[in-house]
């Protein structure tokens, strides 16, 4: 019988574990969840309808150098195992693409599964992007990017996306300001399914005085 020492046996387990870990198929993440609105209360995806279900969206942005096939990518929420929407077409360097919930129904009607969309949940809801892992037998997935909800961002036409220069997730509410304690802080930005995440405050469309105010209150 071999004896090894502590230090030797030390030394054959790390090797081990760096053997059975260079094994697991590596995928670097370049794209990321970008800015989620889960709570609509006007026609975001311009169908002509407001939809609870239709207008929620999802914003995913490419950090990578690289054009994306965005078919090799797939969104979900963490209740359950199932699949929400497979993702289209391609994505620049440096550009984002909203996905709506609509997009999902469609999807999930052509699959012959059950039709949920988005099923962002209104009490806060986990987000994952996932990617096709390469050269697999099957169809195997590995998650890149996760978002995570809380209840005071997903209410009426708030959405939450990450901000470029405070690199902090941070919330859009110019439609339903909040004004409570919990992070993330309300801007008073607008929400910018499409567009670069920077603060666009909602302004009034035309002036008006006091007095003509008033005279349609009488």
């Amino acid at each position: 019988m071999v004896f090894l020492s502590r230090p030797l046996t030390v030394l054959l387990l790390l090797c081990l574990v760096w053997s059975a870990f260079s094994l697991v198929p590596q995928v670097q993440a370049e794209l990321m969840i970008n800015e989620v609105l889960g709570d609509p209360n006007q026609d975001w995806d311009g169908d002509g309808t407001v939809n609870f279900r239709g207008d929620e969206w999802i914003e995913v942005l490419n950090n990578g150098a690289a054009t994306e096939d965005l078919s090799d990518y797939w969104l979900r929420d963490v209740y359950g195992d199932d699949l929400h929407l497979q993702l289209f077409g391609t994505l620049e360097p440096g550009a984002v693409t909203v996905f709506y919930g609509s997009d999902a129904v469609a999807w999930q009607e052509g699959q012959g599964v059950f039709v949920s969309g988005f099923s962002i949940n209104n009490t806060g809801d986990t987000l994952e992007l996932l990617r096709t892992i390469p050269d697999q037998a099957s169809t195997a997935l590995v998650m890149i990017h996760r978002v995570t909800l809380d209840n005071h961002e997903v209410e009426d036409d708030r959405s939450s996306g990450w901000d470029p220069e405070t690199e902090q997730w941070t919330m859009f509410d110019a439609w339903n300001p909040y004004n409570g304690g919990f992070e993330p802080q309300g801007t008073g930005c607008l929400p910018t399914p499409g567009d670069p995440n920077i603060c666009v405050p909602l302004v009034p469309v035309e002036t008006t005085s006091w007095d003509l105010l008033k005279s349609q209150y009488r």
